[in-house]
């Protein structure tokens, strides 16, 4: 029933949803459609599939996110790779992100305006639609500042009054947010009607929103933990408020089969528009397949022991000779590679499609915004690596990706003995690196755990051996310094537009460059 209502609410507001972004990254102004006074479900239904359809695809997250964290690599054009990350889909991730937060402002607006808010009520507590509308702002607020670190924040959304928004420190940024999170869940409290329709992500259930608003408090105050010791006691509030208990609290946007506007952004990519420009990388694959790296000089902390994800991740009938690409090679190196070695990278002859269809390339795989597994781990850091929530997490994770009964119990115990064998810095390795696993198809997530621990030790660095004797080398002009990219450089048009205000933010970080780290990683001027 829960299904069949997704699919009339999708299927209803037709031309209301905009597809991918493969050929519109910027848009000029909000969805033309909507009037003034539409229903806030139709709103709330079109903010929140355009984050989760477009910061999902093979743009937003496969040249950006999955690239930077090393999980992806491309096997056409690797300049991403290689960090030539380009201008206009970088502009339109940063300027089309506040566009489409403006439908949740506006949300607020017919909320709290004496004239709207009567006839508002009708599809759910007043209170009840602002808190939802903060709780997904400040999931995309985390996801933008932590890309690129000072972002527009306390002035973004008035533009009369602030036509060119001041970029606020990230150390501000991350109160702010804590702060939001806090209210809204209160004020959900307080309310006994959710959303009547057009919640995709929790079908109206006002308990689900709270605990996601607790658990995405405890991911904004564990990854300031490192920098500023006080929010290590927020990251407990937070979990004795009430975090997610189990999959069934994950916060996820579910889309119904092939169809646009109805299937992943991912599907769509490979197999609606008829590319293949992506496959696991080398570092990634030999992760999940208990190998050390002798190119790099890494020591899996799993070593020994396959992970059943892999043949998740990679495709159901791979066996375990299958290879990654390497990580970081240029065109040339990439194509003489793919050809020399299609048959167990996952490709067809021709490379358009994949030869196997891993679960993350089905048409009704859903966007994770925050999940169980990744609360679970969380907790353990916490608790300084405790162990019962560390293999929570790892017994989570294996469920939510489907791994059969035999293999999930296997893995668990070879991970457990590992586990119980290990010395106190291997268990945070161990605890991080699962998480990092657990993390495929969250690629902003899994790099921001990696700048902000230095964890898996698997990826590559600038300068070092990715296969045999090549190195890897960002392009001339693009440089990361000794360390995989740190954050994203402003996007271009923030140079034309608000041009003051975004070189201030740059000089206040202590620079714009890529190698730049962001306050919660030990860097920036805050």
């Amino acid at each position: 029933m829960k299904k069949l209502l997704k699919y009339s609410l999708i299927l209803s507001l037709g031309a209301l949803l905009i597809g991918g972004c493969d050929t519109n990254f910027e848009e000029i102004n909000t969805n033309p459609n909507r009037s003034d006074a539409s229903p806030t479900p139709y709103i709330f239904t079109y903010a929140t599939r355009q984050f989760a359809y477009n910061f999902y695809d093979v743009w937003y997250t496969g040249r950006q996110s999955a690239v930077a964290c090393q999980q992806w690599c491309q096997i056409n054009y690797t300049s991403e790779d290689r960090y030539q990350f380009r201008d206009n889909v970088m502009n339109g991730f940063f300027r089309n992100s506040y566009i489409w937060m403006l439908n949740f402002e506006k949300i607020k607006e017919l909320n709290t305006d004496p004239a709207t808010k009567g006839s508002m009520s009708a599809y759910g507590d007043n209170k009840m639609q602002i808190a939802t509308c903060d709780i997904m702002e400040t999931w995309i607020f985390q996801l933008l500042t932590d890309s690129f670190g000072d972002i527009p924040y306390s002035q973004a959304f008035d533009p009369v009054k602030y036509p060119k928004p001041k970029y606020d420190k990230q150390s501000d940024i991350y109160k702010g947010m804590v702060a939001k999170l806090k209210q809204a869940a209160a004020d959900l409290k307080t309310c006994s009607n959710g959303w009547t329709s057009g919640d995709i992500i929790y079908g109206g259930d006002i308990d689900k929103w709270i605990k996601f608003a607790n658990s995405l408090r405890l991911r904004v105050a564990l990854r300031a933990s490192k920098v500023d010791n006080a929010y290590l006691a927020e990251a407990k509030n937070a979990i004795e408020d009430g975090v997610f208990e189990s999959n069934d609290d994950n916060a996820v946007f579910s889309f119904i089969g092939s169809g646009s506007p109805n299937e992943a952004p991912i599907y769509f990519g490979f197999f609606t528009d008829n590319r293949n420009d992506f496959t696991l990388t080398k570092q990634f694959v030999n992760l999940l397949k208990g190998m050390d790296d002798s190119d790099k000089g890494f020591v899996n902390p799993f070593n020994g022991i396959i992970d059943p994800r892999l043949a998740i991740y990679r495709g159901p009938t791979m066996d375990n000779n299958t290879i990654g690409v390497p990580y970081g090679m240029d065109d040339t190196e990439t194509a003489a590679f793919v050809s020399a070695n299609a048959n167990v990278i996952n490709l067809k002859p021709d490379g358009k499609k994949p030869l196997l269809s891993p679960v993350n390339l089905q048409p009704e795989f859903g966007s994770v915004l925050l999940d169980y597994p990744t609360v679970c781990f969380m907790i353990s850091e916490v608790k300084d690596n405790d162990a019962v929530s560390f293999l929570k997490g790892v017994d989570a994770s294996l469920d939510m990706w489907k791994v059969n009964a035999t293999d999930k119990n296997a893995y668990v115990a070879a991970i457990t003995a590992k586990w119980n064998a290990a010395a106190a810095d291997k268990k945070k390795e161990m605890l991080i690196t699962s998480k990092y696993i657990h993390l495929y198809s969250q690629a902003y997530e899994a790099w921001a755990e990696y700048r902000r621990t230095g964890y898996p030790k698997s990826l590559v660095k600038p300068g070092e051996k990715t296969y045999g004797d090549i190195t890897f080398e960002p392009i001339p002009g693009f440089e990361s310094g000794n360390d995989i990219v740190a954050r994203f450089s402003y996007a271009i048009s923030e140079y034309t537009l608000n041009k003051e205000n975004v070189k201030a933010a740059a000089t206040s970080m202590g620079g714009d460059a890529l190698s730049v780290k962001v306050w919660w990683a030990g860097g920036g001027k805050q």
